[in-house]
């Protein structure tokens, strides 16, 4: 059963995490919501990330920053930038993991400028759904 409360769209696109040691790890981010994101990577990025897959560190969850590169169709991209908790961290196969996060702090321009990302994904997966219903 679906417990978000906010549209999410499944897109693959770039997205740079920076860890409380100041590393700065690339990961690729595989969905993304008004309120947060999941980004995959491999399992030794994923202990940068979040030390040893534990997303809690002193009773909290752990805290990154993240920027993130989000595609528009009509070319070109937009960056923007979150501080972030991490939520979940799940192994998806030997040695790839999901990271789950939720944006604690985000400029309003570029929340925007994510807002209108999301939008316009879902108006473009809405055209191709019903490009396919067509034949």
């Amino acid at each position: 059963m679906e417990k978000r409360f906010y549209p999410r769209v499944a897109s693959h696109f770039s997205a740079v995490v920076e860890n409380r040691d100041g590393a700065h790890i690339k990961v690729l981010a595989v969905d993304a919501s008004s309120e947060g994101l999941c980004v995959q990577c491999n399992t030794f990025d994923r202990n940068l990330i979040t030390p040893g897959g534990s997303f809690v560190r002193d009773g909290k969850p752990v805290e990154l920053f993240v920027w993130l590169e989000l595609p528009f169709a009509e070319g070109g991209a937009e960056k923007i930038s979150a501080r972030c908790h991490v939520a979940f961290s799940r192994r998806i196969s030997n040695n790839q993991c999901k990271i789950g996060m939720r944006y604690m702090e985000i400029d309003k321009k570029e929340h925007d400028k994510l807002i209108k990302y999301i939008e316009t994904a879902m108006a473009s997966n809405d055209k191709f759904a019903n490009g396919l219903n067509d034949h």
